[in-house]
């Protein structure tokens, strides 16, 4: 008879397929823990090898081009005022015409000139100011300055303009009450102008300059150009000798010794002076004649006096005296009058 094996040790690799033994549940959670641990280092290392410096490529940044912000003026002309020493840009697609006075110029489109042509797109002058300019500031000038101009009532608007040279004006505009025509009263009520904008110049207390807008569909344009004025301080004039009044002081001491004349009788009036050149005429209570005049090392001198026709030997001395004072003398060897 076959001896039986007790089932609690028969032998396991005779255990059936499919069998799993059973582990303590402490032990399952520190194999877990472990390998936890386990990746979480590898993925460490992973991250840290792959940022190191021989692996790291820099990172390639935009290039960043700066805008440039273009001074719309660049290419603009420039109108020079010498006779008050300033300055204004206009397009140079415009023309310029300067006043007979000089005391500023107008402004117009080429392709569409002043209609009529006495008109203007943009002006700038300079004028007299409201005689209580001399005991204000320019802000309180220009509050008031509209009433200068007929019609103009009140101030509609005050803005203060900073040219990029540093000069401060004021920009005004002013509400204009229609004019009455033949007798009729007007069938509209105020309205705003155009602007006027007010300039000083310095070390002047009577005049201004003044940037004046003709022609609304031109307001950006004048906008532009006001920013370009330029204002500049007057220099000190170097102080000059009056020439024609030293040489009335001169001429009359000569003519009066030569001819032993009474000084205070003698009228010296002086026509003209050509570097060291001169020449004028000379009266007294028994008729006049002329003179010339000669500048040696800063001293005038009397060339000649009287009247009639001068004899070349005269100007053996002074053989660049101006052809323009005289152009002819009389040749005493050869008893003639010759052109020099």
């Amino acid at each position: 008879m076959e001896e039986k094996i007790p089932e609690q040790i028969q032998d396991p690799v005779s255990q059936p397929l499919g069998f799993k033994p059973k582990l303590p549940k402490w032990i399952i959670v520190l194999i877990s823990v472990l390998i936890l641990i386990i990746v979480s280092g590898i993925a460490a290392y992973l991250y840290k090898t792959s940022i190191s410096p021989q692996n790291t490529q820099k990172a390639i940044e935009p290039t960043v081009i700066p805008t440039q912000t273009l001074n719309p003026t660049t290419n603009w002309k420039t109108y020079t005022n010498t006779k008050y020493n300033y300055t204004v840009d206009y397009p140079s697609d415009w023309s310029v015409s300067e006043s007979d006075s000089q005391n500023g110029a107008s402004f117009n489109p080429i392709d569409k000139p002043g209609y009529p042509n006495t008109s203007s797109a943009i002006s700038v002058s300079t004028g007299k100011t409201l005689g209580n300019y001399v005991d204000s500031t320019l802000e309180e000038y220009a509050k008031i300055a509209g009433k200068e101009i007929q019609n103009y009532n009140s101030l509609a608007s005050l803005k203060k303009i900073t040219t990029t040279n540093g000069a401060v004006g004021y920009e005004t505009t002013w509400m204009v009450q229609p004019m009455t025509v033949m007798g009729h009263p007007p069938t509209a009520g105020e309205s705003e102008s155009l602007p006027i904008t007010y300039f000083e110049i310095p070390s002047n207390k009577t005049s201004l300059v003044r940037v004046t807008l003709d022609r609304k569909e031109d307001l950006a344009t004048y906008e532009k150009m006001l920013t370009t004025i330029k204002i500049m301080t007057p220099l000190t004039p170097t102080p000059t000798v009056d020439e024609a009044a030293v040489l009335q002081y001169v001429i009359k001491k000569y003519i009066a010794l030569k001819h032993n004349s009474n000084e205070n009788s003698l009228t010296i009036n002086v026509s003209k002076i050509e570097g060291n050149y001169a020449q004028g005429g000379v009266s007294d209570e028994g008729g006049g004649g002329m003179w010339f005049a000669v500048k040696e090392d800063g001293v005038w001198k009397l060339v000649w006096d009287g009247n009639g026709i001068i004899e070349c030997s005269t100007f053996t001395l002074y053989p660049n005296f101006p052809t323009s004072m005289i152009s002819e003398c009389y040749d005493t060897a050869k008893q003639d009058v010759v052109k020099r």
